[in-house]
């Protein structure tokens, strides 16, 4: 993740992002899975219908990066690579780089944007299953600590409702501490999470289908009939407008029970080291996009009728806690 306070070596920044749309590049083709046992050029060439000339001069980088192993005219993933592109632990990152590669697009479209123009951007349903997977590849801890922040403060909680909730990490820590939970996401982010992550398996969670932005009350109502003691935001309010998060704001307090809290995870400005360059990445992914100040998720939430407003640093990943009590 970013940090403003690190000296930026531009060469070496070059060098890494090369390295990393290489890495990317690989995993997407399919090189790291198909050398999960040793292979000749020929082997590789026919079983991923590759150009023989590219995946040559792609292999030999790999090696000279240490991630890929040659003997005898054969190749084989590195042992200090099987963590990071195979085995999906702690150490997995084979999630994130299709992210990251997709991410790259529209960075790079940042100059059209800065003079006001409007780049046509890639339709987001084609990359649902590489955003998932990317929101899913973040280690446990991270939800587990700002769930574990949540209950500290709202101990009498039983049900909690996870806006935008898509691959489920948080829903499962709450529902791993003894709560009912609701995913509310857009059809086709459950349609694919349902049985990509097993969700749909999971007892006392619920998956609904919606868009929060327009219609979260009706569809509720109607799907449920029930309100909630806790409604999670996890990495929302960074999408929307100020207007837009007013009026979710505002939503959420009509859905909460008696004493209710709302809990939004987010990169807050001038307290993460992270906002500032993460609003670039709205910028450059998001219509509307942006990273938002303390002060204005005050105001947001005290205009939106909720008190006990409290600010936690996270430790986990440089975000913020933001929780207020229905009023």
């Amino acid at each position: 993740m970013w940090n403003s306070n690190e000296e930026l070596d531009i060469e070496k920044a070059g060098d890494d992002a090369n390295k990393l749309v290489l890495l990317g590049s690989a995993l997407k083709a399919g090189i790291f899975q198909a050398l999960d046992r040793q292979k000749s050029l020929a082997t590789l060439k026919e079983e991923l219908k590759a150009d023989e000339r590219a995946l040559f001069i792609v292999l030999e980088a790999l090696c000279s990066m240490g991630y890929v192993d040659k003997s005898h005219d054969r190749y084989i993933i590195a042992d200090k690579a099987r963590p990071l592109f195979l085995l999906r632990g702690e150490e997995y990152v084979g999630g994130y780089l299709p992210h990251f590669m997709n991410i790259l697009k529209s960075w790079l479209l940042l100059p059209d944007i800065i003079r006001g123009e409007r780049p046509e951007r890639e339709p987001v349903p084609r990359d649902i299953p590489v955003f998932m997977h990317a929101m899913a590849s973040r280690p446990d801890r991270i939800a587990e600590e700002a769930v574990s922040q949540t209950l500290m403060r709202k101990k009498d909680a039983k049900n909690v409702l996870d806006l935008g909730g898509g691959p489920g990490k948080y829903s499962r820590a709450f529902v791993e501490r003894g709560l009912k939970a609701v995913l509310f996401d857009m059809e086709e982010v459950i349609d694919y999470v349902s049985t990509a992550f097993n969700l749909s398996q999971i007892e006392d969670l619920t998956l609904v289908k919606g868009d929060f932005t327009k219609d979260i009350e009706n569809v509720l109502e109607n799907v449920l009939n029930e309100k909630f003691d806790i409604v999670f935001m996890g990495n929302i309010c960074h999408i929307y407008s100020e207007n837009n998060n007013r009026k979710l704001i505002r939503q959420v307090h009509d859905l909460l029970n008696k004493n209710g809290m709302i809990a939004i995870e987010d990169f807050v400005r001038r307290r993460s080291p992270h906002a500032e360059i993460f609003a670039v990445n709205m910028l450059a992914n998001s219509e509307e996009g942006n990273t938002w100040s303390e002060a204005q998720y005050r105001e947001w939430l005290k205009d939106g009728g909720f008190q006990g407003i409290e600010v936690i640093d996270l430790a986990k990943k440089g975000k913020q806690l933001i929780l207020g009590f229905k009023a």
